[in-house]
């Protein structure tokens, strides 16, 4: 049954749960991205809290795990999602994810499809140092997603701005893109875009709407960080940025906890056939 009164073959439902977190609901299927739920872990914490019970995790259809740095890959967050929910990570993700969590792993590579249902789970790059904050042994593998189904919606937990980013708008008729658009402190290091860079990524995606993510919800310990201008700021000026290099894109600015619909236009392709399948979990290379 399609959730909230959703149109199977022409609407969609995004949820933004926080951070990396998101709950994608279409034709039927839904997918928890990165999943984020503790109040306090390593040296972040969390700024407000999620309500597992309203997320429905007892109804989720699968995980997409991003790459395995902490604030994207949480086993105790994990462990709250019933053990029978297939986790969809990078290559190399399933010997550490399978000593910690019950759950199947299939592992994914670039280029590779996935079948969950009427919904297509491809495997996308992502320019994203995964192996900086890790020891050594721990698999530096990322990817980001593109969910095909009643609408085509690309999630992207980390990455830098890179050039195959054209490539994507080219070959995938975005309907919305997840873009992150800062990190979890004052400071951004690594492979990470600043609001405009995810403006830009915008530009070079073309997606008929884009909602910023990985913004506003996790903050290092202590008084000094959990006011801060870097909580509140990065969303607006991701806005104010894609307004000029994408106009044609409508951006949501989603607060931690809040969902939209987004609706296939006529002229769009409908995925009648994808809709039409039977249920089941495949693999295609």
């Amino acid at each position: 049954m399609q959730p909230h009164g959703l149109d199977p073959i022409t609407e969609a439902k995004i949820t933004f749960v926080g951070h990396a977190t998101t709950l994608t609901e279409m034709s039927g299927v839904r997918i928890l991205t990165d999943p984020l739920f503790r109040d306090r872990f390593r040296f972040l914490r969390r700024r407000g809290s999620v309500s597992t019970r309203r997320m429905g995790l007892d109804r989720i259809d699968a995980v997409a795990l991003s790459h395995m740095h902490f604030d994207h890959m949480d086993y105790a967050s994990l462990r709250m999602i019933p053990s029978n929910v297939p986790i969809v990570a990078p290559v190399g993700a399933g010997r550490f994810l399978g000593k910690k969590v019950p759950h199947d792993v299939h592992e994914m590579r670039v280029g590779e499809t996935l079948r969950l249902g009427p919904v297509e789970i491809h495997a996308t790059p992502s320019l994203h140092e995964s192996g900086m904050y890790w020891p050594f042994w721990h698999p530096t593998n990322v990817l980001s997603f593109m969910f095909v189904g009643s609408q085509t919606i690309h999630f992207v937990g980390d990455t830098a701005l890179f050039d195959e980013m054209h490539d994507l708008g080219r070959d995938f008729d975005i309907d919305v893109a997840l873009l992150p658009v800062w990190g979890y402190g004052p400071y951004l290091r690594g492979d990470h875009m600043t609001p405009s860079e995810a403006a830009d990524a915008v530009a070079m995606l073309r997606p008929r709407s884009a909602v910023p993510i990985h913004w506003g919800t996790v903050h290092p310990m202590g008084p000094g960080f959990k006011n801060m201008a870097y909580l509140e700021d990065p969303p607006r000026v991701f806005a104010r940025a894609a307004a000029r290099v994408a106009p044609m894109t409508d951006v949501r600015v989603l607060s931690p906890g809040e969902s939209t619909v987004v609706t296939t236009p006529e002229s769009a392709p409908i995925f009648e056939e994808l809709a039409a399948k039977d249920a089941g979990l495949a693999v295609a290379v």
